[in-house]
């Protein structure tokens, strides 16, 4: 085969088997490989294709991170990109591994595709960061069963509400069960949700332990209504401050920007705040912002500056939720201690509304 200056090679990846295939500089698709997704089939199959410069990409997902980590040191780009981007991908009528690849393929020679952050290696913020996730998917879990105790009492006429101390101290309630099946399901269902709260305090004590190696989440704390979780959430989904170069980026991470849908330069529907992005870390400003309501301090002084002008309380608690975000980032980007007076509300220069 004669050698090829530049090659783009675009992998379909799955839990099982993964589609490899690559394209030369003229557009020519010169063939794929099925393997099955392992370290060294992906490594095997990169290498022995012909190339010069060998540019990779594959879509976001639950194993890319680990997959670009065993792949980067032998191609000379790789990017992982943003499957929600990929719209030649996603909204194809014909849809096979096969054409996903060649379709990635293409993209990537174009230069069409959205790459995103990612790790470049996968070290203990990484692990930070999935015990995060397992303590928030511990408290859906709970909230989930306490809801469907809740609903399963009230199908049989017990129209109460079921308190925390329910849970520790369950003899009252069961005691208004009268149907002994039935006092049974309710029994089992109080024990699993008391086994869940168990195992998400120690989840908890696991994500703060590692947490203590990490000196911005002391500072993030010395901000109004920043708690503990809340200073460790932002942390572990953020990873590093340098992922984003400006603030409008992390805004938009957080799920804090505005959309806006403007047709021939005419708007067409109202703004929003977009979907895009992480909703914990816009609902731990709000926290932070309705937390720091009840005294006076710098993020509740910053919020009533914001109304004051704007006169719209909408307004000022989205600003506000930005601005505990923003003064997060900077701090930990610049390396520097909380400063109070970096939570001042300044009409002319702030571009943080």
């Amino acid at each position: 085969m004669k050698d090829i200056e530049t090659v783009y090679i675009g992998i379909d990846l799955h839990s099982k088997t993964s589609m490899i295939g690559y394209m030369n500089h003229q557009g020519e698709y010169l063939g794929h490989q099925q393997v099955p997704t392992t370290s060294t089939n992906l490594i095997n199959q990169v290498t022995q294709i012909p190339g010069q410069v060998k540019k990779l990409t594959l879509e976001q997902s639950n194993m890319a991170f680990w997959a670009a980590n065993v792949l980067q040191q032998f191609v000379d780009e790789l990017i992982v990109c943003d499957p929600r981007e990929n719209a030649l991908i996603s909204s194809s009528h014909n849809k096979n591994d096969r054409l996903d690849t060649l379709r990635l393929c293409k993209l990537l020679r174009l230069g069409e595709l959205t790459p995103i952050w990612r790790p470049k290696h996968l070290g203990i913020r990484r692990l930070f960061y999935g015990q995060l996730k397992e303590y928030q998917r511990l408290i859906k879990t709970l909230s989930i069963h306490k809801r469907q105790l809740g609903d399963l009492l009230r199908h049989w006429g017990i129209n109460r509400k079921v308190a925390a101390a329910d849970y520790k101290h369950p003899e009252k309630l069961l005691g208004e069960v009268e149907d002994p099946l039935l006092k049974e399901e309710v029994s089992e269902k109080v024990r699993f949700i008391r086994t869940v709260e168990a195992q998400k305090e120690r989840q908890k004590e696991r994500f703060q332990k590692t947490g203590k190696q990490f000196w911005e989440i002391t500072e993030f704390r010395k901000i109004p209504g920043i708690g503990p979780v809340g200073a460790h959430t932002f942390s572990a989904y953020i990873q590093t401050p340098h992922r984003f170069g400006r603030a409008g980026q992390l805004i938009k991470f957080c799920r804090l920007a505005v959309r806006k849908f403007t047709s021939d330069g005419k708007k067409v529907r109202s703004e929003r705040l977009s979907k895009a992005g992480h909703g914990c870390l816009k609902n731990l400003a709000h926290i932070a912002w309705k937390s720091s309501l009840k005294s006076e301090n710098p993020v509740s002084g910053y919020y009533q500056s914001v109304l004051n002008e704007s006169g719209n309380d909408i307004h000022a608690r989205l600003a506000t939720q930005r601005k505990i975000l923003i003064t997060m980032w900077a701090l930990w980007k610049n390396g520097e201690a909380y400063d109070p007076k970096k939570l001042t509300y300044k009409y002319n220069g702030d571009s943080d509304r």
